[in-house]
């Protein structure tokens, strides 16, 4: 009883600075591209520059094939919508381990409430996303897709990720202080697990044998929850939706529980 609460008291001090999250997003977002020509330009040219190496490997070299759900839709309209809930996620990953140790001067100086950096990351990320779903929305009206009120099936979606990878952060960025090797481990990692995710290749395509294996992966369900929402194909799978909300909900508690633990000996350790 005594754990829940002192970890409902951690969550309650989060909400309680919302106000400093505000301003330290607004930091975040401006010291990316402050001195760039093209500023905020930069988060359209860097995922259509990934979008097109991929599409012109798997579509024209490899011309991999759609199921039979997708099969009257444009590949690279496809794979965009898988990779878009997979760039929010991936951002907020491979930045967690460093984001304690970018703020060391303040936490060993003062009482900081350290625990809101992993939501301003989430936050600052999910402005950058928004900004690619509108994107994408536009040029599927531009090419004479229909959108309809499938549309709002992202929303669960992208709460559920978005809860999912704030434990994740607040797991990487409190055990990256006392093992330094977390930070550098992550961007291998990240590109394994990318590839274990069926964004660039269909579903179908995995053997049967391994079906269940990929269906313990979370973020299967969230990128097939998006391509559902934008692309309206195929049925929403309200089990891979349970699975991805029960993963998110016990990886917040785990990672607010351990960051919650290790958040006293920040100081003498930084």
């Amino acid at each position: 009883m005594q754990l829940a609460l002192d970890f409902l008291n951690f969550i309650r001090g989060v909400y309680q600075n919302t106000y400093m999250i505000r301003n330290m997003v607004i930091r975040d977002i401006r010291a990316r591209y402050i001195g760039s020509f093209l500023g905020i330009f930069w988060s359209i040219i860097h995922p259509l520059t990934q979008l097109l190496v991929y599409y012109f490997v798997f579509s024209v070299i490899l011309k991999v094939k759609l199921g039979p759900e997708y099969e009257t839709t444009n590949f690279a309209i496809w794979l965009v919508a898988g990779l878009l809930p997979w760039m929010f996620f991936a951002e907020v990953f491979t930045r967690s381990p460093g984001i304690i140790l970018e703020q060391s001067s303040i936490i060993t100086k003062t009482l900081f409430p350290s625990e809101i950096l992993s939501l301003t990351l989430i936050v600052a990320a999910m402005i950058n996303h928004f900004i690619g779903v509108i994107l994408f929305i536009s040029f599927l009206l531009i090419f004479g897709y229909s959108i309809t009120l499938n549309i709002l099936l992202i929303i669960p979606f992208l709460l559920a990720t978005a809860i999912f990878a704030l434990g994740i952060s607040w797991m990487l960025s409190a055990l990256n202080v006392f093992l330094r090797d977390i930070g550098q481990i992550i961007g291998v990692f990240v590109n394994i697990w990318f590839f274990l995710t069926p964004i660039i290749y269909p579903r179908y395509l995995i053997p049967e044998n391994l079906q269940f294996f990929y269906g313990l992966n979370p973020m299967l369900y969230s990128v097939e929850g998006y391509r559902v929402g934008l692309l309206g194909s195929t049925n929403l799978n309200i089990e891979g939706l349970s699975y991805l909300v029960l993963m998110g909900l016990s990886t917040f508690a785990l990672g607010g529980l351990i960051f919650k633990k290790l958040k006293p000996s920040f100081a003498d350790v930084l």
